[in-house]
């Protein structure tokens, strides 16, 4: 037999032990192979979250001021609390303790705990009170990181012109977010070396290098005029039951604003509770029709074009003028002969300043529509603006020189028709609307936004005529209810029937009530123009608007200690 011959089987033996260590060699190395090549860059990596752990924070975001440094949004340090999964002993019952004192899923964080990972964030920007709550708890495998929260301290003062922050500090909407990359400084990265029991033991700085705060933005806007503005609007908007609002305060000569409002209003601290529609700035997002208060514009245009003088008369058909097919009548039922281009637009006469139109003409009219800087956007340092909306002069209908002529058939925003008044107030220069004075950085400025003319669109001889026109509908026209003793004023009046949503015309009983003007009107130091969206049982604008500038002036006159007439008598007699 063949184990019977002792030499083969000693051979037979040692093939068997060979063959053994074959298999044994052989496993081993298929084992080795698979832990050193196939899966090498997960293990490493799996080593490295168990021996270090990588933190990444960011800079403070800068504050924003108002013009006289006050502060309307800050950041301030708080706690976010994060998880090493590797080290947690217990999953279920940690997302169990920490699911009872944060308010979160704790299903989603199981998940979390069972994934092969060295870092994740159980929930960021705690209250002080959960902090010291999960620290209590002394958690393994849980630990803490200072972050920057965005603050508004005046909750909801200038919100949508200032905007918000996301989680990560990144600015989402309004100066906040078209500034974000002063605002957000830079972001750094550190590298904790970890011992077995997940203690850090040394850390050392990686190539995020050292952390440099945001700049500071100084904004244009005054605490104070802002707050003035809102209230009074907010007050006018409450008492007519408006859909809602919107109201400028303009520097004619430097084009900052010094307040920008919008009704209704939110706070910014907890922007995620409202719905997306009402984080936008309206003023420089939304267009309507402008009604009579484009009437400006065709006044302007005329006198610059030496076409006719204020005091040349006009016939005013009594009431009633046919165009097109279409019967245009004029408003509240008024029936008017003869009247001058002073008095067009001091009552507002709708036919007269069809009149004054078509004496114009439509390619005319046009060129200064578009030189006004209707149907382009005006610059304005803010996210969303829109152009509002302006028919090539070809799309032009039968009826549209005497429609646009007092406002209809064209859309226009708040930002634009304030920008357009500005350059009447202020001598015919077209200045270009800004919301930041400068960038800054420990109280130094990096860099100033200086007042940027755009362009002249008509001269000082026109403006002066311009304003006469003004004052007249002031004292006589529909604007007396904005006059305000000891201050002249120019201004005028709009009341714009809304367009149906089915576009098969306009609607009988919704509207946008507006007033525009500058104060004082041989002086200006401030052009304001308020709108109420749909007032109920009231719509003239003289009746709903003007009262709202009367008080946004008044009292921001007052402020701003420009002296009225009776002060400056006050003074000489004493």
């Amino acid at each position: 037999m063949f184990l019977e011959n002792p030499l083969k089987r000693a051979k037979f033996k040692i093939y068997l032990v060979l063959i053994f260590f074959i298999i044994c060699f052989g496993t081993i190395w298929i084992k080795l192979y698979n832990i050193q090549i196939l899966q090498h860059e997960r293990l490493l990596n799996l080593s490295q979250k168990q021996h270090y752990r990588t933190l990444y924070s960011m800079s403070q975001r800068g504050t924003i001021y108002d013009r006289r440094g006050r502060e309307l949004a800050v950041s301030v340090d708080t706690d976010s609390i994060y998880a090493n999964p590797l080290v947690i002993e217990k999953p279920q019952q940690t997302a169990k303790i920490l699911s009872s004192i944060l308010n979160i899923d704790s299903l989603r964080m199981i998940r979390e705990f069972n994934r092969e990972k060295g870092f994740i964030w159980i929930k960021r920007k705690v209250t002080p009170y959960e902090a010291d709550t999960v620290e209590s708890m002394k958690i393994k495998g849980v630990g803490f990181l200072k972050e920057g929260k965005r603050f508004y301290p005046k909750r909801d003062l200038a919100a949508r012109m200032i905007g918000f922050v996301g989680i990560d500090n990144t600015g989402l909407a309004g100066v906040e977010y078209f500034y974000d990359d002063y605002l957000r400084g830079n972001s750094g990265r550190k590298i904790i070396e970890k011992d077995a029991f997940g203690r850090g033991i040394n850390s050392a700085d990686d190539y995020g290098g050292s952390l440099e705060r945001g700049y500071d933005l100084r904004l244009t806007i005054d605490e104070v005029i802002q707050y003035i503005t809102e209230k009074e609007l907010a007050g006018q908007v409450a008492k007519y039951r408006a859909k809602g609002g919107t109201a400028i305060v303009m520097d004619p000569f430097t084009g900052e604003i010094l307040a920008m409002a919008d009704q209704p209003q939110f706070n910014p601290n907890s922007f995620n509770q409202y719905e997306r529609g009402n984080w936008k700035n309206r003023v420089i997002t939304d267009s309507f029709e402008p009604g009579s208060t484009f009437k400006l514009i065709l006044a302007a245009a005329v006198l610059e074009e030496g076409i006719a003088g204020q005091n040349e008369i006009f016939f005013c058909e009594n009431g009633e003028l046919e165009i097109g097919g279409i019967v245009i009548h004029e408003a509240k039922g008024h029936k008017y002969k003869w009247l001058t281009l002073k008095e067009i637009i001091g009552k507002s006469s709708n036919i007269g300043a069809i009149k004054i139109a078509q004496r114009l003409g439509a390619t005319k009219f046009f060129d200064y529509i578009v030189k006004f800087g209707m149907g382009s956007k005006t610059g304005i340092d803010m996210p969303g603006e829109s152009t509002g909306k302006v028919r090539e002069l070809d799309k032009w209908s039968s009826v549209s020189l005497a429609s646009i002529s007092f406002g209809q058939e064209i859309s226009v925003t708040p930002i634009q028709l304030v920008t357009a008044i500005s350059a009447l107030a202020n001598g015919g220069l077209f200045m270009r609307p800004h919301i930041v004075k400068a960038v800054e950085r420990d109280g130094v400025a990096a860099k100033v936004f200086k007042p940027e003319v755009v362009r002249r669109v008509v001269s000082e001889k026109t403006c002066r005529e311009f304003t006469d026109i003004l004052e007249y509908a002031i004292k006589y026209g529909t604007g007396q209810k904005a006059s305000i003793e000891g201050y002249s004023l120019a201004g005028k009046t709009g009341t714009a029937q809304k367009a149906n949503q089915d576009k098969s015309g306009y609607s009988e009983d919704k509207f946008i009530s507006s007033f525009i003007g500058y104060i004082p009107s041989r002086d200006p130091k401030l052009v304001i123009m308020v709108s109420i969206d749909e007032p109920e049982d009231v719509a003239w604008g003289g009746e709903v608007a003007a009262p709202v500038f009367r008080e946004i002036a008044r009292q921001s006159l007052r402020y701003l200690k420009v002296p009225s007439t009776n002060d400056r008598i006050y003074m000489v007699e004493n």
